[in-house]
């Protein structure tokens, strides 16, 4: 199987990771684009291929997009999603690949003593960290009032972790909508408005944020 490239295996080479498919019972699943994609428990998903999004709904049938996963991304309860709570749920955003590995194979200890184990445990250990920021990141978001607060905050967020006033956003501006639990024609005029202002400009997927202004 060829290697998924993904932080997960960082360190583990080619030779390892044809060795860790059969340590680890993996198992390769192909899903179509709008179908809910599994997420068992006690293994952890690795998208091999395509992209996926993770999304909850509240009582009222509203959802949240919590994150978008490209190739490399993984998912899984041990990554902080609790398994117990179905209001969580993933849909395939286009047709994708998951490779699924046992979360237990992976923590347990290796007979064969495979010098892998301890690097994807440590990889493992920081995707869990990494999640726990990328959830504080969202929630902070969330905490403003207005559609314009949480538009700028996350424009801002964006533009801190590429290091440029220029950013392509990862999601359609219908799943941004759902990213920032806002009425996407509510945010579509606010976005106009934005640009009005001299605050952004906004093409599709690509946003340049006027950083002097938007800090006002």
């Amino acid at each position: 199987m060829e290697k998924v490239e993904t932080s997960l295996f960082d360190g583990v080479t080619d030779e390892e990771y044809a060795r860790m498919t059969e340590c680890f019972k993996t198992t390769l699943k192909t899903h179509r684009k709008g179908e809910e994609v599994a997420m068992p428990p006690g293994r952890v998903g690795v998208v091999h291929r395509g992209r996926i999004s993770l999304m909850k709904t509240d009582e009222s049938g509203v959802r949240t997009i919590f994150e978008q996963l490209g190739e490399g991304g993984v998912f899984g309860s041990m990554l902080g999603i609790a398994g117990g709570d179905t209001g969580f749920f993933l849909i395939a955003e286009e047709d994708c690949d998951v490779l699924y590995v046992d979360y237990d194979h992976i923590m347990k200890r290796c007979p064969n003593a495979c010098t892998y184990h301890s690097t994807i445990v440590r990889n493992l250990v920081r995707l869990m960290a990494e999640k726990t920021q990328a959830l504080s990141e969202h929630l902070e978001v969330l905490s403003h009032r207005t559609t314009r607060e949480k538009l700028l905050a996350y424009f801002r967020l964006l533009a801190a972790k590429t290091h440029s006033q220029y950013f392509t956003l990862p999601f359609s501006q219908t799943n941004l909508a759902d990213y920032l639990c806002v009425d996407r024609s509510a945010m579509l005029r606010e976005l106009a408005g934005m640009h009005r202002d001299g605050l952004v400009e906004v093409d599709r997927r690509n946003v340049k944020l006027n950083l002097h202004k938007s800090q006002g």
